[in-house]
This record gives structure tokens, sequence and C-alpha cells, in this order.
């Protein structure tokens, strides 16, 4: 395995560790550590993809960082980040973008998950719903944008697009597990797991498709 994705690995099981554990040192250092290891997945950027998944990447530890605290405008920060750093995925994504029938299929998936996982948590969400929803659209447009890489010039692309869908699977189960009816057990396996995983997928299309 490449030395920078072991540095993922190793960080992000420390990570998710730590949230099973409720080690909040540990926490606090190896959430956005495991992050900014990714910023070393990328590579030196090269490329106008891997300086946006740098902007990207930045910004998720950003969101991290502030995810770190419960309250709610710690929660709105996070929210503010991630929803920046998912803007400057689609903004790599689409310049590598090629147009396919499929993306017709995968925007309509994701607008109809979108609403019925809105839909879920609104009862718990009626003070940031503005925020929440916006999240939603943008989160889907960045996991439309990673699909519309496929077929295109970038070697990694469905790296890309499986790594969009994870981060976005990552995120409803976090949803669901704060503001769903009830709470998902061990949840720090899908929130901090799939995120990663999902990020790993996007920073190695960022690079070029491998190590």
């Amino acid at each position: 395995m490449p030395l920078p994705i072991l540095a993922v690995v190793v960080s992000g099981s420390l990570a998710i560790l730590s949230a099973e554990r409720g080690i909040a040192w540990l926490q606090v250092v190896s959430k956005p550590l495991t992050t900014a290891l990714l910023l070393w997945v990328v590579g030196w950027p090269a490329t106008r993809i891997a300086d946006w998944a740098y902007v990207g990447i930045v910004l998720s530890v950003v969101g991290d960082i502030a995810l770190l605290r419960t309250s709610k405008v710690a929660f709105l920060v996070g929210l503010g980040a991630f929803l920046l750093a998912h803007l400057a995925y689609i903004v790599a994504f689409f310049g590598v973008a090629v147009w396919s029938p499929r993306l017709v299929v995968v925007a309509l998936v994701m607008a109809v998950v979108t609403a019925r996982l809105l839909q879920a948590i609104r009862a718990k969400t009626a003070e940031i719903r503005g925020p929440t929803v916006a999240y939603g659209i943008v989160i889907s447009a960045m996991v439309v944008a990673a699909w519309a890489t496929v077929g295109g010039p970038l070697p990694g692309a469905w790296m890309a697009a499986a790594g969009a869908v994870l981060f976005y699977a990552s995120d409803a189960s976090l949803a669901l597990n704060q503001f769903g009816p009830k709470k998902i057990p061990h949840a720090a396996f899908l929130t901090l797991g799939l995120y990663w995983i999902g990020q790993l997928g996007i920073a190695l299309s960022a690079r070029g498709g491998g190590l």
C-alpha cells in the first residue's frame, strides 16, 4: 500500500476508534489530520483539477475542525465549509466533464434521494432548513459533476464518481444519525469511514488515477 494511503488509513482508523470510544483528545488530533493527509495523496497540484481538489480538501479540514464542537454555530460553520468544499469539487469536475445520457439518470436519482433525506430530517431541522436544503442541493450537484467526468479525459474518473457517492452516503448517514428518528449504531464507521474513502477516491482522481 502506498505510504500516503497508508497514512490516511491509519489516521482514519484512529479517528473512528476515538469517536466510538469517546476519546476526545485523539478525535481532535486524528480527524482533521486524516483529511489533511489527503493533500499528500493528491501531491503537488500540477493540474486545474488538482488545484481545486486542494481547495476542497482544505475547506473539508475547516469543516472537520468546526464539527468537533456540538453547538449550533459550529454546525453551521462546518456545514458552510463543506458546502464550499463541494463547490470547489464541482468546479474541478466540470473542467474535465463530458456529456452522457447517464447524467440524466444520476441527476434524477440524486433529486429523489435528497428529497427523501430532507423529508426524513425535516422535523428536527426546522431552524436550519435553508442551510440544510442548500447543502443537499450542492452535494447532489457534486455527485452529478463527478459522474460527468466518466468517459472524459480524467484517468481516475471512476474513482471520482464512486468517491462522490460515498461522500454523499457519509453525509446522509450523519444527517440521519443527528436529525433522524433514531440513532445509527456505531455511526462513526459510516459517517467517518465512508467520508474518508470517498474523499480518497476524489483525491486519487485529482492526482490522475493512482500513486
